[in-house]
């Protein structure tokens, strides 16, 4: 193999490495902090942004109580977890 085309392969490798990757978590709020625009389930702390999408009966972040059963899709980026999408669960 080429040593150009190793050196690509390795440089590729270590870009999709140094990426967040989008996960998904699924269960009760535990707490909500409507300041900081926070919410735990199974005890990680989720943080909101202007860009997180709300589904299934969720328009906005005030909207979640606690108890509610959702679905949480999130990055994890600089040692935090960012909601990407927020949807409710429904039985």
């Amino acid at each position: 193999m080429d040593n150009r085309l190793k050196t690509i392969l390795i440089a590729t490798g270590l870009l999709f490495s140094a990426t967040s990757f989008a996960n998904d978590i699924e269960g009760a709020i535990e707490s909500i902090d409507q300041e900081s625009q926070s919410l735990v389930v199974q005890g990680i702390t989720f943080h909101a942004t202007d860009s997180t999408d709300y589904d299934d009966g969720l328009n906005q972040f005030s909207d979640l109580q606690l108890g509610q059963v959702v679905e949480i899709d999130f990055e994890y980026k600089d040692g935090q977890h960012y909601a990407t999408e927020i949807e409710l669960e429904r039985d």
